[in-house]
């Protein structure tokens, strides 16, 4: 592929790479979960029906990208929330009802 042609598409890599984190419906589920305030991840798995593990996977991958965040970095039962609220519009945009 030659240069110029990367470089034309490029700047919309990292917009992919948020798309391709909100293709995943527990990590969507996480999030619609936390738009009503913190949650702990007990009252996260339990809304989802999830399990501890599958729930740390996806919630570790939303942390990455700057999503959720835990409100004590170092309590591992700490509660999460939203650090980035535009992702609900554009969830809202798909038609996801957020409460």
């Amino acid at each position: 592929m030659d240069k110029s042609c990367k470089k034309k598409y490029e700047k919309y890599s990292e917009y992919a790479k948020l798309f391709e984190t909100l293709s995943n419906p527990i990590r969507i589920g996480i999030i619609v979960a936390l738009a009503e305030g913190p949650k702990k991840p007990k009252e996260i798995r339990e809304i989802l029906g999830v399990p501890q593990p599958l729930l740390s996977q996806h919630a570790t991958i939303l942390r990455e990208m700057g999503i959720i965040e835990k409100i004590d970095k170092f309590n591992v039962k700490s509660p999460c929330r939203l650090k980035d609220t535009k992702v609900l519009e554009i969830l809202k945009a798909a038609g996801i009802k957020i409460d």
